[in-house]
């Protein structure tokens, strides 16, 4: 094997340093001043990152709370973890990816429930179509508190919805 991994002396022995790349078995002598170099290059970038997370704000998170975590933290160009601890500063416990997208999923079903029932009975599509207003205010109201639980009557509407939906799936098995 030509190329070797700089070792390093702990108090436990040798360890291997895989932050370091891998280099020829001739230049193992000059190891002290290549560590010490990479060591400090590693340390300036990570300073780096952390001044973009620090100039992070609510408003930008709040762009992209439609997107998955992962999604975002490469819009934002930050760590999953660096974003993380972003959340938790503005006092986000949890990404409201699933909750937005599950609000929009009951905006979309209530939309077809309104054209469904605008050719039956009127003042039950009026009554469809105010909820249907309720569930965007509070996805709005979600995006600038992403905090912010759902409200029970969401609550008890998508229950609701998933149980029409999984006795409509039954019924045609």
């Amino acid at each position: 094997m030509s190329e070797v991994h700089q070792l390093r002396r702990t108090g436990h022995g040798l360890d291997l340093d895989l932050n370091l790349p891998p280099y020829s078995e001739s230049s193992l002598s000059d190891s002290q001043s290549t560590e010490n170099d990479s060591s400090d290059s590693v340390c300036e970038s990570k300073r780096a990152e952390s001044k973009v997370a620090s100039r992070i704000r609510l408003e930008d998170l709040a762009q992209y709370f439609d997107l998955p975590i992962k999604e975002a933290s490469k819009h934002l160009k930050v760590g999953l973890t660096v974003l993380k601890k972003k959340c938790r500063e503005f006092g986000i416990p949890r990404w409201p990816h699933r909750k937005i997208k599950c609000l929009d999923g009951l905006i979309h079903t209530l939309e077809e429930e309104v054209e469904r029932q605008l050719q039956d009975n009127k003042a039950v599509a009026l009554a469809v179509a105010n909820k249907k207003r309720m569930l965007e205010s509070e996805k709005g109201t979600l995006k600038r508190k992403p905090f912010m639980e759902l409200q029970s009557e969401t609550k008890r509407l998508r229950q609701d919805v998933y149980k029409r939906r999984f006795l409509a799936r039954a019924c045609k098995n």
